[in-house]
């Protein structure tokens, strides 16, 4: 007969004697009426009656009086009873296990745990459920494994798994609650040091298939405990590692059917953490692992297919093919047809994890860091004083640092600046010209303001200094000569502007700040200066112009045909790369068949620049002649000496030849590749050939450094078309890259150039960006390889469409510095250019290349001051690029920014009758010429050397802040100064400005505004604002600073592509680069008519404060080759 179902009153009944026993406390009597009550209930419950589970978990009080049982009660029966009726409650639902978290039940448990250790004999049925509880609550409550060793309880629990080792249904929560435990490093370390890795041992020798559940918790503790080094060290010591091995490869011949690979997996973790350490590698290694792990990962269908792809044996000196092999399969995706499949892919992938950290480090196959090339500082003044200082140390790079300490900076005469302003010839009739030098009081200037280098005031980022500012002037004495004078700003003069600083006190419109030991009777001698300058003082390059060679350090073979044939860019959108998950763990297991199977390589070297270096002739320049075509209209770039000439014909099919002649025996004989970087803009160092289709590339450091390996511009021929070369770039610095994002590198085919006029686009398939087993050390270089820095791989495969043909590969769209003067020569020529535009020297760089000034404005041709477009009236912006020489899509930018300017569009027109334009396309040459791609020939980053540029060593930011010196000496500050880069990580095109101050956020943040309405390319919500103190020596900081140009920026747009607006999911090419430069130019013009920044309102649903607010600026991204 069934029992009947009880009743409402009967449960409720019960309920209310648990919750007096509680508030009232224990005795004889109540103890032995709870115990009945907690039985009933217990019973209830296992019959499942509904009725009365849902009045326990209904009411609070009922759990809470359960937990004041659990820590009260004194008696067994009734303190297993309470137990169990936790455990369903906790059982019942999150929100409910919750609730006894909050009502102490963690604490009251361990408590009773820890006094239940003490009764004897032990109570195995209560220690099971009260692990079982530790387990729900340990879910909802984080703490548990510090407060279990607050409470004295890990070992406790450690003690009872060493007794109950033959007791399998209480093994299985004491290894969990262990593992819990094991989660606070003290606990584990504690755990260790009492044994629990000889007990886990003991559990893996008594359980195994016999209880999977079992064996797999002990794993899951042991997997735990070893993430801690300290005892990972120690288990590696004692031969953990061998064991693991052991059992790994036991569980291996078990598992045939892939039943049970979560267990192989578990025991691959606890390897993982062994191999962290130097003895854990090392035991891997002796007992032959790397093989044991490399055949569990070739279990994937794909890696089976893949490794039979690469690693067949050659049994031919000639290295001869198989043509059955189906090579356009690389570019499929395998499907798994194993149930397993996924399960089998991580456990291949946790194996190839493990063996790349176990396997030894290895130097780059170079004889030294430093490039086979290097600049002759013999050129430069031994005696300057300047060049004694330490300007080429290897960490000058680290953007932590803080600038350097500033250094006098002093022009030689007012004459070397002026010549750089064409539209102000007439000086001496130029009234307003003359009033404005004599207002500013100062004979020329000679310093541009310098920062404290001593600032206290990290960020503060005030416009006015706190201290001091030492000035340096050289007034013309009567004989011709110059003084140097110093004058002091005085303490007080906080709070004023910088530039204002370093005029004379004795002018009564300025504060007293500086007070200058010289007076103003020499002002009649600038009147004089002026007066005699003219514009032969300051030649004008014509169309006549011929632009010189380009001087090189590296010596140049060739001219490269994209400089020759130029570009033209597709007519389409060229989409980001969806790249295939699986990928990178295929490729980086080929990568660990190199040490497994060393017999399937090759190891040919295919180019090695180091050699060539040793047997070519010195010379300085770049082989190329830049020639205006009448006929054409348009500048040629010409080889200057005989070289190969490139066959437009269509190639030959040599792959199908062979296979005519050898079709007898069915290989073809491929032949190797063929490279080439001694070209301008080339770096390539090294290529080796390690596989019929796979080619090793090491990339030259910038000239003068031993670091920077990320630009690469190489030729490559002698290829069989539609077959899948793969290329390894395998000295990559950076941890990251915009190949993981979905950028392409860039192939252009001479072939195709010369047939139908393609240029550069963007290829290749299964790209991957990875840390290899290299490290930052040359073969030659002494110490231990293990402690340098690890480099990273860039692996694509592309296929080339055409055999025999002359491609070239590079990062990003070259730009050469003869593509400049070439670009420059065909502007020059344009019908009434003379109208808009003067070219001009403003330099020579330190590898005696001239650096370009362009001026551009309408000229007007009668000098009427009245005009409403008088050039006196107009304002001046000042742009640059290319201070980063990799950073090439600035060229690009800058390209469309100055044929904007000079068309005859009519915005073109209103800029030019409202600005001034001074644009320096190309600030670092001789870093471009040479394909470096960070650095001067000095090895110096030059854009952290703006405080103080030394006029040897940095000429062209020498005579670029001059320049806007003297513009400011004639009250004709520029209203922006732009510097334009490139940006390796970040998407999109966007701007760095600085905001220290409220009243700066809406005039700062204009242009910027403008710019995401109106330019496809750009995005506001990438632009940054901060000034960080690791840009103070930037252009844009420190020009900012100097001379209070608050307009001060820095462009940068995305080597890869757009995340954003009309380019999402697209490649930036070079049409959407010149583009972004109209877009600036016409973003200028929006800006200059705009009286209030809420004009720009009707055009977007955002609200003002959305941009115009300072508070949620992110901080600067710190891309140390990229960012400025």
């Amino acid at each position: 007969m069934s029992n009947p179902k009880p009743s409402s009153s009967r449960v409720s009944g019960l309920l209310q004697v648990i919750e007096r026993s509680a508030g009232t406390g224990l005795d004889d009597k109540n103890v032995e009426n709870v115990s009945q009550a907690t039985a009933k209930i217990l019973r209830m419950l296992g019959q499942q009656e509904k009725t009365l589970t849902e009045s326990i978990l209904r009411k609070s009080k009922v759990s809470q009086s359960l937990v004041t049982l659990l820590m009260t009660t004194q008696d067994v029966a009734l303190h297993l009873n309470t137990v169990h009726i936790l455990v369903h409650i906790a059982s019942s639902s999150n929100s409910k296990c919750t609730r006894l978290v909050r009502q102490g039940a963690p604490h009251a448990l361990l408590r009773s745990v820890a006094a239940t250790s003490r009764v004897r004999p032990l109570l195995e049925e209560l220690c099971l459920h009260q692990h079982l509880l530790l387990i729900k609550l340990a879910t909802k409550e984080k703490k548990l494994a510090l407060k279990a060793r607050l409470c004295g309880v890990v070992t406790v629990t450690l003690d009872l798994a060493k007794q109950c080792i033959n007791n399998i249904d209480l093994s299985s929560p004491l290894l969990q609650v262990l593992k819990i435990y094991a989660t606070n490093h003290s606990n584990s370390l504690s755990l260790v040091k009492n044994g629990v890795l000889n007990l886990i041992e003991r559990y893996f020798s008594m359980y195994g298939k016999q209880n999977i559940a079992v064996f797999r918790y002990a794993l899951e503790l042991y997997t735990q405990v070893l993430a801690i080094r300290a005892n990972a060290v120690k288990a590696a010591a004692n031969g953990a590692t061998r064991r693991m091995l052991d059992l790994f490869n036991y569980w291996t011949d078990l598992d045939k059917l892939h039943k049970f690979v979560h267990i192989r997996k578990s025991i691959l973790n606890s390897i993982k953490h062994l191999v962290g350490n130097e003895s854990g590698r090392k035991s891997l290694i002796k007992c032959d692992g790397i093989s044991i792990l490399y055949a569990t990962a070739k279990q994937s269908d794909e890696m089976k297919q893949e490794i039979q792809r690469n690693c067949s044996t050659h049994t031919s000196s000639d290295f001869k093919l198989r043509v059955t092999v189906n090579t356009q399969d690389i570019y499929k995706k395998t499907d798994t047809t194993n149930p397993n499949g996924k399960a089998i892919d991580n456990l291949a992938l946790t194996c190839s994890q493990i063996i790349r950290k176990s396997m030894p480090k290895v130097c780059l196959p170079i004889p030294s860091l430093h490039g086979p090339v290097y600049f002759d500082e013999s050129s430069l003044d031994p005696t300057d004083p300047y060049l004694l200082q330490e300007y080429k140390e290897d960490g000058y790079e680290d953007e932590d640092e803080a600038p350097a300490e500033e250094v006098p900076l002093t022009l030689t005469n007012v004459e070397d600046f002026l010549k750089f302003f064409p539209e102000l010839t007439d000086y001496q009739n130029n009234k307003v010209i003359l009033d404005q030098l004599s207002e500013y009081r100062k004979e020329f200037i000679t310093l541009v303001p310098q920062t404290p280098s001593n600032s206290q005031n990290e960020l503060s980022d005030e416009r006015s200094d706190t201290g001091p500012i030492s000035v340096i002037v050289k007034p013309v004495l009567q004989n011709g000569s110059s003084q140097s004078i110093r004058s002091q700003s005085s303490p007080k003069s906080s709070g004023s502007d910088p530039l204002r600083k370093i005029s004379n006190s004795c002018d009564p419109n300025l504060p007293p700040s500086v007070t200058s030991k010289r007076s103003c009777r020499n002002v009649k001698s600038v009147t004089n200066s002026l007066s005699n300058m003219s514009l032969g003082d300051s030649p004008v390059l014509t169309a006549s112009y011929s632009p010189p060679p380009a001087k090189a350090v590296k010596h140049f073979a060739k001219v490269a045909a994209p400089d020759m044939y130029s570009h033209r860019p597709p007519h389409y959108l060229e989409q980001l790369y969806d790249p295939i998950q699986s990928v990178q763990r295929t490729l980086m297991l080929l990568d660990i068949a190199r040490a497994v199977h060393p017999e399937t390589l090759i190891n040919r070297i295919a180019y090695d620049q180091d050699e060539l270096v040793k047997t070519e002739e010195p010379s300085n320049h770049a082989l190329s002649n830049i020639k205006w075509d009448p006929a054409l209209r348009r500048c040629k770039i010409l080889p200057s000496i005989p070289q190969t000439r490139l066959n437009a014909d269509p190639p030959l099919d040599v792959l199908s030849q062979h296979m005519n002649e050898e079709n007898s025996t069915g290989t073809v004989n491929i032949p190797i590749l063929q490279f080439e970087s001694r070209h301008e803009c080339g770096n390539l160092r090294k290529a080796i050939q390690v596989r019929i289709f796979e080619y090793d590339l090491v990339l030259n450091s910038d000239i003068g450094s031993t670091r920077h390996h990320q630009w690469f511009y190489f030729e490559v021929h002698n290829m069989v078309a539609d077959f899948p070369y793969r290329f390894n770039i395998i000295n990559c610095e950076k941890s990251c890259s915009s190949f993981t994002q979905g950028m392409q590198p860039l192939l252009y085919s001479a072939h195709d150039a010369l047939t139908n006029g393609t240029g550069w686009q963007r290829c290749g398939k299964r790209i991957c960006y990875y840390k290899n087993n290299f490290v930052r050390k040359a073969t030659e270089d002494t110490g231990r390889a293990s402690a340098a820095q690890n480099m990273h791989t860039l692996t694509f495969t592309i296929c080339f469409p055409h055999s025999h043909d002359t491609c070239y590969i590079a990062y990003h769209y070259p730009y050469s510095y003869s593509s400049l003067q070439a670009h420059l020569l065909e502007v020059q020529h344009l019908h009434g250019i003379s109208s808009v535009l003067r070219r001009q020297t403003l330099c020579t760089s330190i590898g005696g290349n001239p650096v370009d000034l362009l001026t551009i404005t309408q000229f007007s041709p009668s000098h009427n001051k009245s005009s409403a477009n008088s050039i006196n009236d107009r304002e001046y912006v000042v742009l640059s690029a290319r201070v980063h020489p990799g950073e090439s899509n600035s060229s690009w930018i800058m390209k469309g920014v100055i044929n904007f300017l000079i068309s005859d569009s009519e915005k073109a027109q209103q800029l030019r009758n409202k600005f001034v334009f001074k644009i320096i396309p190309m600030l670092n040459p001789d870093g471009v010429i040479n394909g470096s791609h960070r650095c001067s020939l000095l090895g110096v980053d030059m854009n952290r050397q703006w405080i103080n540029p030394h006029p040897n060593l940095y000429p062209t930011l020498y005579h670029t802040k001059g320049v806007i010196q003297l513009l400011v000496a004639l009250g004709k500050r520029p209203v922006l100064y732009c510097d334009f880069h490139g940006h390796s990580r970040k998407k999109n095109v966007f701007m760095y400005g600085n905001i220290t101050q409220p009243a700066d956020n809406a005039t700062v943040k204009l242009l910027p505004t403008i710019l995401d309405i109106h330019a496809p390319a750009f995005s506001f919500s990438n632009c940054c604002f901060t000034v960080e103190k690791s840009r103070e020596s930037t252009a844009r900081v420190a020009l900012w600073r100097q001379f209070g140009i608050t307009r001060s920026y820095t462009l940068e747009s995305s080597y890869c592509g757009a995340d954003q607006g009309l380019y999402k999911g697209c490649q930036l090419g070079t049409q959407h680069l010149e583009e972004m430069g109209a877009k600036f130019c016409e973003g200028i013009l929006i800006m200059s008519s705009a009286d209030q920044p809420c004009c720009l309102s009707d055009e977007t649903d955002e609200d003002e404060d959305s941009y115009f607010s300072s508070d949620s600026d992110d901080s600067e991204d710190d891309d140390d080759s990229s960012a400025e």
